[in-house]
C-alpha cells in the first residue's frame, strides 16, 4: 500500500529518471541526480530536496536491502501503512491508492488546478488523516536520511540500477 500510495500516485516523481510507470521500478533502484554531494549542502537545503524526493527514497528502501538506513526506515514506512489500512474509507485516501494502482499523479496536498472545484473541495475536507501521517512519515525519513548523508552520497555514486533478484526482498 505505501509503494502504491508514494510511489504509484507521485510518478511524476519518477519521470525525470526514465520511469513511468510502477512495474518498470520493478527490482529497479531509481537514482537520483544531484549537482553535488548531499552531505556538502546546507541543512535547510538537504531537508528541501529530501522532501521532494520523498517518493524516490520510499521506493529504494522498499526495494533495495542495501538501501543505507533500510532498518531504521522500516518503522515508519510501516506505521504509514497502518494509517493507510486504518483510513482506508477516507475518501482522499482511497484516491490516492486508487491513482496509485494507475498509475496516475494525486498528491492530495499539491492539487491539480484543473481538478474540478467539488472535486478539490472533497479533498480538502477529508485530506487530514493524509495529510497526518505523510508529514510524520516524511519527518521521519528525512531526518534519518540526513544523518546518513555520507552513506546515502556513497550510495547514488556506486548503485546500480538494477537489482540482484537474488538479493531481493
Amino acid at each position: 500500500m505505501t509503494h502504491v500510495a508514494l510511489v504509484g500516485a507521485r510518478m511524476d516523481a519518477f519521470t525525470a529518471l526514465g520511469y513511468h510507470s510502477r512495474s518498470e521500478l520493478a527490482l529497479r533502484r531509481a537514482l537520483p541526480r544531484y549537482p553535488g554531494k548531499l552531505a556538502g549542502l546546507s541543512k535547510p537545503d538537504q531537508r528541501k530536496l529530501l522532501a521532494k524526493d520523498l517518493p524516490v527514497w520510499v521506493h529504494n528502501a522498499i526495494t533495495d536491502p542495501d538501501f543505507p538506513g533500510r532498518d531504521q526506515l522500516v518503522m515508519p514506512l510501516r506505521r504509514f501503512e497502518g494509517e493507510l489500512r486504518d483510513s482506508r474509507d477516507n475518501e482522499v485516501i482511497a484516491a490516492v491508492l486508487n491513482a496509485g494502482f494507475r498509475n496516475r499523479p494525486l498528491d492530495p496536498l499539491n492539487l491539480p488546478d484543473n481538478m474540478p472545484l467539488r472535486q478539490r473541495c472533497s479533498m480538502l475536507m477529508h485530506v487530514g488523516p493524509w495529510q497526518e501521517a505523510y508529514r510524520q512519515l516524511e519527518a521521519k525519513l528525512v531526518e534519518t536520511l540526513q544523518q546518513r548523508l555520507d552513506e546515502l552520497d556513497h550510495w547514488l555514486a556506486t548503485a546500480e540500477p538494477e537489482i540482484d533478484p537474488a538479493i531481493a526482498v
